[in-house]
């Protein structure tokens, strides 16, 4: 697997329910904890930050979830943006729509609340280069 840790995280407005956003990125993180931060939105409004890590065997499960999940012109919208899709320190990112996954499905975001993805990719030497490859096997 070309995948040291994958970082799933959520925001959680006001209007929605701590639980609903909980069910839909356990999705992901395959009941692995999930942390809460409670905070507040720049008007005061309250917002609590839904976090999870996974890590080894969890990762394959998950990548397979979600190249079996989204549909094939949505796999190859990844395909087509890994190069604006991943960062200098070789972390690829993907934000899935969450109403979707309350629902048990794999769709990426078309709005920017969302559940977001990190994917720190193995890439030796550690280079933008390397982790399009690794990126490119993966997906």
């Amino acid at each position: 697997m070309n995948v040291h840790y994958i970082t799933f995280r959520a925001s959680v407005h006001a209007t929605e329910s701590d639980d609903r956003v909980k069910s839909a990125l356990s999705l992901f993180l395959l009941d692995n904890k999930i942390n809460a931060t409670k905070t507040e939105g720049h008007f005061g409004n309250p917002i609590t930050l839904l976090q999870g890590q996974i890590k080894g065997k969890d990762c394959i499960r998950s990548i397979d979830l979600i190249k079996s999940g989204l549909l094939e012109h949505e796999l190859e919208r990844l395909r087509n943006e890994r190069c604006e899709r991943i960062d200098d320190e070789c972390c690829l990112y993907i934000r899935f729509d969450k109403q979707a996954a309350f629902d048990g499905k794999v769709r990426l975001a078309k709005i920017t609340d969302a559940i977001t993805a990190k994917i720190k990719l193995k890439a030796y030497p550690a280079h933008y280069e390397k982790a399009l490859e690794a990126a490119k096997r993966l997906f």
